[in-house]
């Protein structure tokens, strides 16, 4: 694959990764919300499900906004790489790091049930996908 067309290719993978961001943004804040709701109930200083449940949305909301926050600096230095190939560095180090987290979605997926696993294997072939355009763009530029 020619530089020019790896390079658009990681526009596209850019874009789509600054729009689920946002979304996982929105996500997270929700997730917050909702246990702010949970914590606000009246039950919740002897109802141990409750608590549990709430502790779950925290860190849910936490892992969320988290990743949300890789996946936008991924697709900010995907844009940044798609219009110069020596600004790819960036791109490459957030690239593994997505890998990793998509990585530990897979896995955490699979041991709660496995009712998600398709999108989170989805997330984990666009993040490797990812990594080896950052990867192409770094060979070829050289």
């Amino acid at each position: 694959m020619d530089l020019a067309k790896t390079q658009k290719i990681v526009k596209v993978l850019g874009i789509i990764n600054i729009i689920a961001a946002v979304i996982g943004f929105i996500a997270g804040i929700g997730m917050f919300g909702i246990s702010g709701a949970g914590a606000a109930s009246e039950d919740i200083a002897t109802n141990s499900d409750l608590q549990t449940g709430v502790a779950i949305f925290i860190v849910m909301g936490v892992i969320m906004v988290v990743s949300s926050v890789v996946s936008l600096l991924e697709g900010i230095f995907a844009l940044r790489a798609a219009k110069d190939a020596s600004k790819v560095q960036p791109l490459w180090i957030f690239s593994i790091i997505g890998v990793v987290l998509a990585a530990m979605s897979v896995i955490a997926g699979i041991t709660n049930g496995g009712e998600n696993v398709l999108s989170d294997v989805f997330s984990l072939v666009i993040s490797c996908f990812t990594f080896y355009l950052a990867n192409n763009i770094k060979k070829l530029a050289k």
